[in-house]
């Protein structure tokens, strides 16, 4: 899970319940259709990212990852945040689609990840990894790929793209509505 979907989880669910609390309303979770889809996207992801996989079922597994949970989003677009989730999907879906079925990184950001260069070459997987190292000269729709990189003061650093935080834009979202309308039972 990129940075901007921990964040955004982390934060979604503390305002959630505060917004609750301060509301004295139960904390409620939309009923959603079509649930297993993103059962299926983790269970891809996890599978990309943890088992050395040849190159085209990985790009197929990622390419499939992104457009279970876009399916749902679109199936389930009335329930607030869900439309900016599927944005982000679609648009971390077009980039990987129009870049071989990876999600391109360039040398640079792998730089001021601190990366050290023996440890990815160019068209190549960056390791076990989403990402295919490629430069922004060779990479279409290169704004959209993973070129941001969370601040080194983090546990933790990566990379990641627009369509993250606009997909952790819309999970805030849904998890601080989850605090909605719906008033206390007792």
């Amino acid at each position: 899970m990129t940075m901007p979907l921990v964040v955004a989880a982390t934060c979604g669910v503390i305002t959630g319940f505060l917004r609750a609390a301060m509301r004295q309303r139960r904390l409620t979770i939309q009923e959603f259709r079509w649930r297993w889809l993103i059962g299926l996207s983790v269970l891809l992801l996890i599978a990309v990212t943890c088992i050395r996989l040849p190159d085209p079922i990985v790009s197929a597994a990622l390419l499939l990852s992104q457009g279970a949970p876009l399916v749902f989003a679109c199936l389930n677009r009335r329930q607030p945040g869900l439309w900016l989730v599927g944005l982000g999907l679609a648009l971390n879906l077009l980039v990987i689609s129009l870049n071989g079925g990876l999600m391109p990184i360039s040398p640079e950001t792998i730089q001021a990840l601190g990366l050290p260069p023996e440890s990815w070459a160019v068209e190549q997987r960056l390791g076990m990894s989403k990402d295919v190292v490629r430069s922004i000269s060779d990479t279409r729709l290169w704004l959209l790929s993973d070129w941001l990189v969370s601040p080194a003061w983090l546990p933790s650093q990566g990379a990641f793209s627009i369509g993250d935080v606009i997909i952790g834009a819309g999970l805030f979202w849904v998890l601080w509505s989850a605090a909605g309308p719906i008033k206390n039972s007792n």
